[in-house]
């Protein structure tokens, strides 16, 4: 890896954590655990890309300024706004609490893409 950030980090506990949870309660149905452990290799795959995220990132702010960091507040909001909603309408149960865990890497990469770009910005 050439570059170790604290997103890294990030993306590598979500995963271990999603991982602990699917597979520390038995009693979950099929659909949630195995949604539990997709959005944990999906975490641990960005672990292993982030470097590369990171590039690509830049490469995408440097072509297109404004509508970078727009799109990612937009999309971080509008999940943010959607989970809360489908925690609302099943009554904060534990099955949908485990799904919202799930979404989690969304926020978390594009909360990234923010950090990246504010960091370029303080560089020029």
């Amino acid at each position: 890896m050439k570059r170790s950030t604290l997103f890294t980090f990030l993306y590598l506990a979500l995963g271990v954590c999603l991982t602990a949870i699917a597979f520390g309660y038995p009693n979950l149905s099929s659909g949630l655990q195995t949604s539990l452990l997709v959005s944990a290799g999906v975490s641990y795959i960005a672990c292993i890309f982030n470097p590369f995220w990171q590039e690509r990132t830049i490469h995408f702010y440097r072509r297109r300024r404004n509508s970078s960091v727009i799109l990612s507040s937009l999309v971080i909001g509008l999940t943010i706004i959607v989970t809360i909603w489908e925690l609302q309408s099943q009554n904060w149960t534990m099955e949908a609490i485990l799904q919202v865990f799930s979404r989690l890497i969304i926020v978390l990469g594009f909360a990234e893409n923010i950090v990246i770009i504010r960091q370029v910005n303080s560089e020029q």
